[in-house]
């Protein structure tokens, strides 16, 4: 007997769980993509803090960046490959 699945004996719960599975991994991707693309154009956003100077209230506002460009360069890591 074989344990191969047709189209005939697929279940829904089955079919859901494809298409489930299916949209997982649209959702990574686009996720890698945006997170990809957030990791290029974040370093801009540095600019103007470092030439207005890094007060008090802005140091905090450089880390931040910092934080979400290193979050978006692990995440985005693996996209177009």
């Amino acid at each position: 007997m074989s344990s191969v699945s047709s189209p005939h004996n697929e279940t829904p719960l089955r079919r859901s769980i494809g298409v489930a599975s299916t949209a997982a991994k649209m959702g990574l991707r686009s996720m890698e993509a945006v997170t990809f693309w957030a990791a290029v154009l974040l370093p801009f956003a540095y600019l103007p803090l470092l030439v207005g100077g890094l007060g008090e209230s802005e140091q905090l506002v450089f880390a931040a960046l910092v934080a979400a460009n290193v979050f978006a360069l692990v995440v985005g890591h693996d996209h177009g490959r």
